[in-house]
């Protein structure tokens, strides 16, 4: 063919698809109802799925933003008495690690908390802050913009009061100043020179993120770091075998060594300072002390893994759910219009003309609902990241890029074909002939057309059923945690956390003079029934764990315990039940004694009475003078711990929780409460100060999310369902209105007719059900360790969500029932 002919059959090829495009778009035009929908309908899923699809990119599958972060890693140890899976390393086990091991190319020890940072005389504000090595930045291969990073000097005892600043605090203390360099900040009460700010993409993880405990702060004050700051630790201050949780130690591999392999070296290495620790700290069994290198990217990721691609799952499901909808309305066009399809091609439309014609309305409202869900998702990302409730990793890094547009388009064009293909393939299908001779309705309502119908409702409730249960499940699991007994009461009670940390604060001394004074100024407060302090936040996971020596029968195993310290009328502000001996009072400042719960005298003494025993810390012997009730104090979600309670006098906290019970609103209490704490030092640092009743709240965000999450995409997908059961009965009887009203005139009752009706909806409903419900507990299963209190086959559950759907599909279904009963016999044999 020469070039010439070439042209020309582009040009008509471009001509006759343009002339298919007009026409595609004329043919919408005529349907508004139905083109505002399918957009809308399409606009919403698209956007869901591109929003939820941006977070698992950002978060999961893009790279860390470090240079070569492949080989970057978290070194955990394993340690056999403290029975979890890893827990942050021993300082003094990574001074050997980074002095012999060989697999690394560079080795750092972090830690993170949260610190007042001041200039000038002001009120300290919180920041989060990261202690570290000298040798973080190296680690991580990142260079400061401006200024310099750290040096080996900056690690040596009194030349640390240095700071590097990240780019958005430098934007917020002095606004871009590049004379920021060389000035002085007040961190934890310390000043510190500025010698560098971070660029911009810089972001380490938080707390939360880097956590190997089950303890986690609350998403409000799980503080992105803004600060880093070099440490000189005295290793000598730190036993062999303890300290475990308290840091990181974060690594870089070597090019060409794995995980597994640094993993074997350091076993290796583990062995020896099994046996270099004293004899009095060694623990003899078999692997009682081993490592785990975890890729960093799957260390900071992993907790929040599995409900992404959850979410992600239900959002494409949802839209599936759409998509399925959408065929069976397109579907009933085409029906519709085979005398049309039949006439065209009377005239001479081929059958890739007739697919074209029916595909490109699909193309035109994928398009015109892709670009409204783009736009969606971008406001809903904005949103999500100014008020997410959940502590989710990496937030500050998600932002659409090239993989969430390609993922866009990818759905838009699954879209299309997914609702548009039934219709098209109906078109090139269907017999010009037989289409001319007989009317659409009879066409409609033939059994061919209604069992892919049929077919399609089923599946739209196969998968809002599915989605449904397991939203059920979520449910059920929230007001399992919301109504288990906590075995103390949150209400009207204030918690404030005073940070103690600074050089102020540092002679214990000092510290309980400061803790003493602002309990006394808080019971001055009018309204105050009590006040208390306690050594951590509730409701924020296991801190400070240590086992139970026994004083008169010291076992090699002791049972682990949660230590805490409290001030006298801690147990009665939180109304904590006593359950045997006394509570503490002001004559335990000077002697050694503790409360511990019912679940430690279960674990230590087992069938006999602690009162009056002693347990024996820091090598000196406590006497047991209180039990009290078991309370879910660290979480709602685990069973309550083993609880040791000290003294405050015996060994002043660095953190204070001061908990005050009023009978005022908070809103006039926490302003008392903050003026309280600055009355007895102006410089202390208050990291939050809210409701229990909101930290409770917040310990349960991110199962509150899930949960409303779920259900907003379980409704809509019920919806959805019920509008394809209605669409399509309507169009069935509509369809069959001729044979309706020979059924009648035949003798057929009303409530006959009702039946028949109901029946077509109820069959392909029962079916979509049954295979929902399987493929429930499927799922159930993979998402188990999301649940609390719940089994993964729930019959409240089941029962709920069959009942619900079974009502909606009679209130669905109801209005073309009536319809139908309602034909006139002797109208619809006229109507041929």
């Amino acid at each position: 063919m020469s070039p010439r002919s070439l042209s020309e059959a582009k040009d008509k090829t471009l001509g006759m698809l343009w002339r298919e495009l007009c026409y595609a778009f004329r043919q919408l035009q005529k349907s508004p109802g139905f083109t505002i929908l399918a957009v809308l309908t399409l606009a919403f899923g698209i956007g869901a799925s591109t929003a939820v699809f941006t977070l698992v990119d950002s978060v999961i599958l893009q790279p860390l933003s470090y240079r070569d972060s492949g080989r970057l890693s978290v070194v955990w140890e394993r340690v056999r008495f403290l029975g979890i899976p890893y827990v942050g390393a021993n300082p003094r086990h990574v001074d050997v690690w980074q002095k012999r091991a060989t697999a690394f190319e560079n080795l750092t020890l972090v830690q993170e908390r949260t610190s007042g940072v001041s200039i000038g005389m002001e009120h300290p504000q919180v920041m989060g802050t990261v202690r570290a090595y000298p040798n973080l930045l190296d680690v991580l291969q990142v260079k400061p913009i401006l200024g310099r990073g750290f040096r080996p000097e900056d690690g040596v005892r009194g030349h640390e009061n240095v700071a590097i600043l990240t780019y958005g605090l430098w934007q917020t203390l002095f606004h871009g100043d590049p004379n920021a360099i060389g000035k002085t900040l007040r961190v934890a009460d310390v000043p510190r020179v500025i010698v560098g700010v971070l660029p911009r993409s810089f972001h380490f993880p938080n707390a939360n993120a880097l956590s190997s405990m089950s303890s986690t702060q609350a998403a409000d004050s799980a503080l992105a770091p803004e600060l880093i700051v070099p440490v000189a630790l005295d290793l000598n201050r730190f036993d062999w075998n303890g300290e475990y949780g308290n840091w990181i130690a974060l690594a870089r591999l070597k090019p060409g060594v794995t995980p597994k392999q640094a993993e074997a070296q350091l076993n290796t290495l583990e062995a020896q300072i099994v046996e270099q620790m004293p004899a009095d700290q060694r623990d003899n069994e078999p692997n009682a002390l081993l490592s785990y290198v975890q890729p960093m990217q799957e260390a900071v990721v992993h907790s929040s893994k599995l409900e992404l691609w959850l979410l992600m799952a239900a959002v494409l499901g949802l839209m599936l759910i759409a998509c399925v909808n959408l065929a069976n309305a397109q579907l009933g066009r085409a029906l519709t219009r085979e005398r049309e399809a039949a006439v065209r091609s009377a005239l001479g439309a081929s059958g890739w003309q007739l697919l074209a014609c029916s595909l490109l309305e699909s193309v035109l409202l994928a398009l015109a609902g892709g670009v409204g869900g783009i736009l969606l998702a971008s406001e809903a990302l904005d949103l999500f990241r100014r008020y997410t409730p959940i502590d989710l990793p990496r937030l500050a890094e998600v932002h659409p890029n090239a993989a969430v547009l390609v993922f866009a388009l990818v759905l838009m064009c699954g879209c299309a074909l997914l609702f548009g293909v039934l219709p098209a393939a109906h078109f090139v299908r269907a017999n010009p002939q037989q289409a001319l001779q007989q009317n659409s309705a009879r066409t409609a309502g033939s059994r061919e057309n209604r069992n892919l119908r049929r077919w399609l409702i089923g599946l739209e409730v196969f998968g809002s059923a599915a989605l449904l249960l397991i939203m059920g499940l979520f449910a059920r699991s929230l007001f399992h945690l919301l109504q288990s007994d906590k075995g103390f009461d949150s209400a009207q009670i204030v918690a404030a956390e005073v940070d103690l940390s600074g050089a102020a604060y540092r002679a214990d001394q000092t510290k309980r003079n400061f803790d003493d004074g602002v309990l006394r100024s808080l019971r001055a407060i009018p309204g105050v029934e009590s006040s208390a302090l306690v050594s951590a936040m509730p409701l924020e996971g296991e801190t400070w764990i240590d086992g139970i020596t026994r004083s008169d029968k010291p076992m090699a195993k002791p049972p682990l315990a949660n230590f805490r310290w409290i001030s006298p009328g801690y147990f009665q502000t939180i109304r904590e039940r006593l359950v045997a001996g006394r509570l503490f009072d002001d004559r335990d400042a000077k002697q050694k004694t503790v409360i511990i719960s019912q679940a430690s005298a279960r674990a230590a003494w087992p069938g006999e009475n602690p009162i009056g025993r002693k347990i024996r810390h820091n090598g000196q012997d406590y006497t047991v003078v209180g039990i009290v009730a078991d309370a879910r104090n660290n979480s709602l979600k685990l069973a309550p711990a083993n609880m040791v309670y000290f003294d405050f006098h015996d060994d002043a906290p660095y953190s204070s929780v001061f908990l005050v019970r009023s009978r005022l609103r908070s809103d006039q209490l926490i302003p008392a409460v903050r003026r309280a704490i600055w009355s007895q030092g102006p410089d202390a640092v208050i990291s939050r100060i809210k409701t229990l009743d909101s930290q409770l709240a917040d310990s349960l965000a991110p199962e509150r999310f899930e949960t409303a999450v779920l259900t907003g995409f379980g409704a809509a997908a019920l919806l959805l369902a019920m509008l394809g059961v209605y669409g399509v009965l309507s169009y069935t009887v509509a369809a069959r209105r001729q044979e309706i009203g020979v059924r009648m005139a035949l003798g057929a009752t009303r409530e006959s007719i009702y039946r028949l009706t109901m029946r077509e909806a109820f069959l392909p409903v029962a079916a979509g059900l049954a295979a929902g419900w399987l493929l429930s507990v499927a799922l159930a299963r993979l998402v188990r360790s999301l649940l609390y209190g719940v089994s993964t086959i729930d019959a409240t559950v089941s029962l709920a969500v069959i009942c619900l759907f079974l009502l909606a599909a009679a209130i669905a279904a109801f209005v073309p029932a009536r319809r139908a009963a309602s034909i006139d016999p002797m109208e619809a044999l006229r109507t041929e």
